[in-house]
């Protein structure tokens, strides 16, 4: 007889994440998450820091050729309106079918998270450069000795940075 048990090990978070988020999609119109995740991808880096997908609300009689509200900053609605007979192809294509027909832009801020610029890491005082070059002078190929003095680097001042 065959036992039912629960699997061992650990389980990816991913297969509970849909059917906890479902409800919440569901509700704003988007049968699957992925118009919202794949935004970018579909409007392409320009159009995507200046609109996001707000709803997604199809007629009574239709499953198909829905309207996608759109909110878009106010100065660049006139250029996402532009674009509208493309960004309808490309959501079209990334569905497989014609799943969008319109869309209705809103005019309103449009809030993303900023992502924190990288800082280049401070140049190594004289003690650690000459320790640098002294640890790397047996090295002979060009592009393997600027990689190491790359890391070296990042390593030795990682250190004072922390003190």
């Amino acid at each position: 007889m065959r036992k039912i048990g629960h699997a061992k090990g650990p389980k990816a978070i991913g297969s509970y994440i849909g059917k906890s988020t479902r409800a919440a999609l569901v509700k704003r119109g988007f049968a699957h998450a992925d118009i919202l995740s794949r935004w970018h991808v579909i409007v392409g880096p320009t159009l995507y820091d200046v609109s996001s997908p707000e709803r997604l609300t199809y007629s009574k009689n239709k499953n198909a050729e829905a309207t996608l509200k759109v909110r878009v900053s106010p100065g660049h609605a006139p250029e996402f309106q532009h674009f509208e007979p493309l960004i309808i192809e490309r959501i079209n294509s990334f569905f497989g079918y014609r799943a969008v027909a319109r869309l209705k832009i809103i005019q309103a801020p449009v809030k993303r998270e900023r992502k924190a610029l990288k800082t280049a890491p401070p140049k190594p005082n004289e003690t650690q450069s000459n320790w640098l070059e002294a640890s790397l002078k047996g090295v002979e190929d060009n592009e393997l000795k600027e990689s190491l003095k790359a890391l070296g680097t990042a390593l030795v001042t990682r250190k004072t940075r922390q003190t």
